[in-house]
């Protein structure tokens, strides 16, 4: 390519690259909740993934992240009080400020309690599911099922 034709070329991309959008570079802080009612281990496995990669992108201090678990999801918080690898994912998403909201109509229906469940507080716990992510929403979070 001669060089005449670099120069022009170059001219025509530098001012191109410098107006890519912000959301190439940066994000803005968000608000999400992660809907989370599923009870296929891998499937969980990966979201806990794509939500480490989410903060990742973000930032803690950016990110204001939820899951909301309700359904056969209760099940890895019940098998997390004796299994290892389940506390150290749940706890490194902790560690990360993801709050865990427990859906209280599931542990009723599964007939336990939060000390049943690994490290659930009661600030974790709400009536409903489904109405407390309509609320989230009407606050301001994005929800998100993957």
């Amino acid at each position: 390519m001669p060089m005449f034709s670099r120069q022009i070329l170059l001219w025509l991309v530098i001012p191109c690259l410098a107006s890519l959008p912000s959301w190439a570079q940066d994000y803005e802080p968000q608000k999400v909740i992660y809907h989370v009612n599923y009870g296929e281990i891998s499937r969980i496995n990966a979201t806990f993934n794509n939500i480490t990669n989410h903060i990742e992108a973000l930032g803690e201090e950016a990110i204001n992240l939820k899951v909301m678990i309700h359904g056969p999801a209760l099940e890895y918080f019940i098998a997390a009080s004796n299994d290892q690898d389940k506390q150290m994912a749940l706890d490194s998403l902790r560690f990360q400020n993801v709050q865990f909201l427990i859906c209280k109509n599931t542990l009723l229906s599964y007939q336990l309690t939060r000390e049943d469940l690994y490290e659930v507080e009661k600030e974790d716990l709400v009536q409903a599911g489904l109405p407390a992510i309509v609320a989230l929403q009407q606050a301001g979070y994005i929800y998100l099922r993957p």
